[in-house]
């Protein structure tokens, strides 16, 4: 099962032509999808995975065209970054909602897992980022930004600056713990701001009240971690290999900021 990053242009047919041209496309587009299922059927042997699904019934919620689709990326049991570009976000979305443990725990309990056959998720940065946290603009530019960022290593190091700063609205990182639990790393870190600025005059103005760690503005988000790596950059103490890295990141991070800036401006249909 590989991940890819690009969206499915392959299924469209020219829509510009006369009614019989579009009956002859639209048979020309089922007949490459049964050409494409019986591809995934015979020249590649169905992975587990696929057979497993299959048993649990997850595909018959699907479209036809996402169903091979996402049995192509899980015939070789491996997803990879270059698989993730042949998804958009919401295909993203159906297909971690099919792959992921955490749902067929939920519709077939804990024993399910028993005979889950292993796969790899290659692309796994990416294939969190779909959900990554409460905020779907965010999610959808940082989707697009990262499955389409070529070098494996700048997108390691792009989410996980993204990781580091987002803290408890990272829904696959701190975010994902018990309540209790946060509470108990919020008390923590409290008490820790308190300890560090004890002999300052007005300690209170200069500590950081993680009791407010909610991102609520992501544009403004991202302006901060730019300016956190612009000071990186400039910073003659960091390594220059450091600073190659940095500037990297800083480069997708303008990225992002672009692909957030177009998401939060499509037109929004009722």
């Amino acid at each position: 099962m590989q991940i890819g990053s690009k969206q499915t242009q392959s299924y469209g047919y020219n829509q510009n032509i006369n009614v019989a041209n579009k009956n002859d496309s639209s048979n020309s587009f089922n007949n490459y999808l049964e050409n494409k299922e019986e591809t995934i059927n015979t020249k590649k042997s169905n992975s587990n995975i696929i057979d497993y699904l299959d048993k649990k019934d997850k595909f018959s919620s699907l479209s036809k065209e996402d169903e091979i689709l996402f049995k192509d990326i899980l015939s070789d049991g491996v997803y990879s970054a270059d698989e993730m570009k042949k998804l958009s976000y919401e295909q993203m979305n159906k297909f971690a909602k099919l792959v992921d443990p955490k749902n067929l725990i939920k519709d077939h309990g804990s024993n399910s897992l028993n005979d889950l056959p292993p796969f790899i998720l290659l692309g796994m940065g990416t294939y969190l980022s779909s959900n990554k946290t409460n905020d779907i603009s965010f999610n959808k530019s940082l989707f697009e930004t990262t499955k389409n960022i070529q070098n494996n290593q700048e997108r390691i190091d792009l989410l996980d600056a993204i990781n580091r700063k987002l803290g408890l609205n990272d829904n696959e990182g701190y975010g994902n713990l018990p309540k209790e639990i946060i509470d108990n790393l919020i008390k923590k870190a409290q008490e820790m701001e308190k300890e560090k600025y004890k002999d300052f005059e007005n300690p209170e103005k200069l500590m950081t009240d993680y009791n407010n760690w909610q991102i609520n503005d992501y544009g403004g988000f991202i302006k901060n971690l730019q300016n956190d790596y612009k000071s990186l950059i400039t910073n003659s103490n960091v390594k220059l290999e450091d600073r190659i890295r940095y500037e990297a990141v800083l480069k997708n991070l303008f990225t992002l900021e672009t692909n957030y800036n177009k998401v939060i401006n499509e037109p929004k249909y009722a």
